[in-house]
């Protein structure tokens, strides 16, 4: 397959002033009285896109994936490396890039379409189609910076599609728009992936990278940490996210370490948690979320088998302890919980030292979202010996879009019943 786009060895450095003025102290000394520090936004980037597929770039924040696309676009320099690209590109950047706010909608029609290179008349038979699309009606006669976040971001895409680019790049702009405006922008991303478009887009919806990408690239720090399948790329996010977390959590924590010491004997690869309590009868010492194949997941696929084991190391002898999960969405709403007790499951009684693994399973019928996980040990009269809230965190995604937090995996059926009797009649009385 041929290459589209071909990004060799880039890399942009920014200088870091302290105060304005040493700026202009260094200009004066000609570089020899340095008052900057370098800071690489992007080191050494490299890779190649073929032509007709679809790339997600993800990232924490502060990645380099902005910068990276500007540079593409020819927006911005890079300080080492080239770029290469076959054929017209169209872009849709941050929120009112290439927008003059005093123009309105219809001006900056003309003006980003001279810019990638189309003659008036040529602007002139794509309005019609651009106005449809955009639906933000008479406001396009209007200074755009009347309009709202939507409306900005509805002109702009319908401006980069009515292009017909071979390249279309995307930063983040799409999450702005309300729920329909997506799921048509979404429809037509796919037509364009169907003519042949290349499509390389930023995004921090791993559902949106999951459903539209045939690759996946992760900018970490400004560097390609990992480039390959979706789902791969997507778990490896997770995972930097989660330890990113865990990091501030820690340090938010390091003032009460003295006084939160309930169990002092934690082991070295203790859970993570946003909230822990009990009174330390017994200890979860490990959470976990596994795939059928029994390995650690953070990204799971709506209807995907899979399992929350965990492992509590019993303090004290203990008479039917019950152990059980509890799934939220992000919002903090009970979406499914069990235990040991309603499954009914008894453990007998349990001895001072003994360790317990539990594993639930389950179809992961949930729609796209994030969830946490809280975990618990007690009494059977609700007594709490160690209670963990958020020790896991995940996503749920999908190919198929779907309303509500639950996935029913709802199947549809339709037949035909022909022309009402009782309205034909009724038409063929007033003929």
């Amino acid at each position: 397959m041929n290459t589209a786009l071909r990004v060799e060895s880039v890399s942009k450095q920014y200088r870091m002033y302290d105060h304005p003025g040493d700026r202009l102290k260094e200009m004066l000394t000609r570089g020899l009285w340095k008052r900057h520090r370098e800071f690489w936004a992007l080191q050494d980037i490299s890779f190649e896109i073929e032509a007709g597929t679809t790339t997600g770039i993800i990232g924490p924040n502060g990645s380099g994936k902005s910068t990276l696309l500007q540079i593409i676009t020819g927006t911005l320099e890079p300080t080492h490396g080239n770029v290469w690209h076959e054929g017209r590109i169209a872009t849709l950047l941050e929120l009112g890039a290439g927008f003059n706010p005093e123009f309105t909608g219809l001006e900056n029609i003309f003006m980003n379409a001279a810019l990638i290179g189309f003659s008036r008349s040529e602007t002139e038979s794509l309005i019609p189609e651009i106005e449809r699309f955009a639906e933000i009606g008479p406001f396009i006669h209007q200074p755009v910076k009347t309009y709202s976040s939507g409306m900005y971001v509805r002109l702009a895409f319908s401006i980069a599609i009515s292009a017909n680019p071979r390249i279309l790049i995307i930063d983040e702009a799409l999450a702005v728009g309300d729920a329909v405006f997506q799921h048509r922008c979404t429809r037509r991303l796919r037509e364009m992936q169907e003519s042949g478009v290349t499509i390389f887009f930023v995004s921090h919806d791993p559902g949106a990278v999951r459903a539209l990408c045939s690759r996946a690239i992760l900018l970490n720090t400004g560097r390609i940490e990992s480039d390959g399948k979706p789902a791969d790329v997507l778990n490896h996010y997770q995972k930097l996210i989660m330890a990113r977390e865990h990091d501030y959590d820690q340090a938010a924590a390091a003032p009460d370490e003295a006084d939160a010491d309930t169990f002092a004997d934690q082991e070295a690869a203790a859970p993570h948690y946003t909230f822990r309590h009990g009174d330390g009868s017994a200890e979860v010492l490990r959470v976990e979320l596994l795939d059928a194949a029994q390995r650690r997941i953070e990204m799971v696929e709506s209807g995907e088998p899979v399992c929350v084991r965990m492992r509590v190391r019993f303090r004290a002898d203990v008479e039917d302890p019950v152990c059980g999960f509890l799934i939220r969405n992000r919002h903090g709403i009970h979406l499914y919980g069990t235990n040991t007790e309603l499954q009914q499951v008894e453990l007998g009684t349990v001895r001072r030292g003994e360790v317990v693994e539990v594993t639930f399973a389950f179809d992961c019928r949930l729609a796209p979202d994030s969830y946490s996980i809280a975990v618990a040990a007690h009494s059977p009269d609700a007594v709490s010996f160690d209670w963990l809230d958020g020790a896991l965190f995940f996503q749920v995604m999908s190919a198929e879009r779907m309303d509500g937090v639950a996935n029913l995996n709802a199947t549809v059926t339709t037949r035909r019943l022909g022309v009402s009797r009782a309205k034909a009649s009724v038409n063929l009385s007033h003929v």
